[in-house]
C-alpha cells in the first residue's frame, strides 16, 4: 500500500489533510495513465477524527496531483455520511481528474 495525500486545498498543505493509502497497482496506474478521469479506492491507515465531505486535490508526488471531483465513504459493513470520524481500514472512493 502506498501513502498519498488527500488535500483540502490544492497546492497547499493544511492541518485537515488526510494521509490515505492505495494499492500498489492503483499507485502505478495513477502515475502512468492518460485517462482524464479516474475512480480511486483509498483506505485510511489510522483513526481520523474528521474526514471532510470535500477535498480539492489528490497529491501523489511533487510532479503529479489530481483534482478531486467527488468523494464517498463507507463500505458494505458501515455506511458513512461525511463529514465524520472514520476508522483505520475504512474506504474512501474518489473520482479524480488530471
Amino acid at each position: 500500500m502506498h501513502p498519498i495525500e488527500l488535500r483540502l486545498h490544492a497546492n497547499t498543505v493544511s492541518p485537515g489533510d488526510l494521509i490515505v493509502t492505495v494499492q500498489e497497482q492503483t499507485f502505478e496506474f495513477l502515475k502512468s495513465t492518460s485517462n482524464p478521469e479516474i475512480r480511486v479506492s483509498a483506505y485510511l491507515d489510522r483513526e481520523w477524527p474528521m474526514v471532510e465531505s470535500r477535498y480539492e486535490e489528490l497529491y501523489v508526488s511533487e510532479v503529479l496531483s489530481y483534482k478531486v471531483t467527488s468523494i464517498s465513504a463507507g463500505s458494505k459493513i458501515r455506511k458513512v455520511t461525511l463529514p465524520c470520524a472514520m476508522h483505520p481500514g475504512e474506504q474512501l472512493t474518489l473520482t479524480v481528474r488530471r
